[in-house]
């Protein structure tokens, strides 16, 4: 592999991990995901594929129009904000089919704790909803909102760590 392009692969690395920290830190404290993140998640791989074969994108822009359409039926149904969404699309951009399965049970897995984090006494740790009063009793705090943002961009990392190995 030229080294050009092997820089060029790591700046977009670089560039995806970033977006993907930025998505998580401002999801956990203002629980909204600004458009600029999952948009740089998209000009980043749009940089990672230059040069690759056109399986790799296909795949990765094949797999993001799965989980846009699942989303959206998600959000429909009020289970994942918009955000969200856009962020798990951008994600599975990076994943292709061959690591949506790592994706996918990363963010699960990162959402489960998430969850319980957000039901343990570990919640007061953890910044409110802005405009919300913080809940005391189990059955309102079953029905507040967790960041998910934060789960899907460790599941983007993730994919991008194992992208960054192969």
């Amino acid at each position: 592999m030229p080294l050009a392009t092997t820089l060029i692969d790591w700046i977009a690395l670089f560039a995806v991990i970033s977006a993907l920290v930025a998505a998580a830190i401002t999801d956990a404290s203002t629980y909204l995901i600004p458009h600029r993140y999952p948009a740089a998640v998209v000009l980043a791989f749009a940089l990672y594929a230059i040069g690759k074969p056109a399986p790799v994108w296909l795949q990765g822009v094949a797999a993001a129009a799965l989980l846009l359409a699942g989303g959206i039926l998600l959000f429909d149904r009020g289970v994942l904000g918009g955000g969200d969404v856009k962020l798990l699309a951008a994600a599975a951009l990076w994943a292709g089919f061959d690591q949506l399965a790592l994706m996918l049970l990363v963010t699960a897995l990162a959402g489960g704790a998430l969850a319980l984090a957000h039901l343990s006494p570990l919640r007061r740790l953890m910044p409110a909803r802005p405009g919300t009063m913080p809940a005391g009793d189990l059955r309102s705090r079953l029905q507040q909102p967790i960041p998910f943002g934060v789960a899907i961009a460790v599941g983007g990392v993730a994919v991008a760590l194992a992208r960054s190995a192969s």
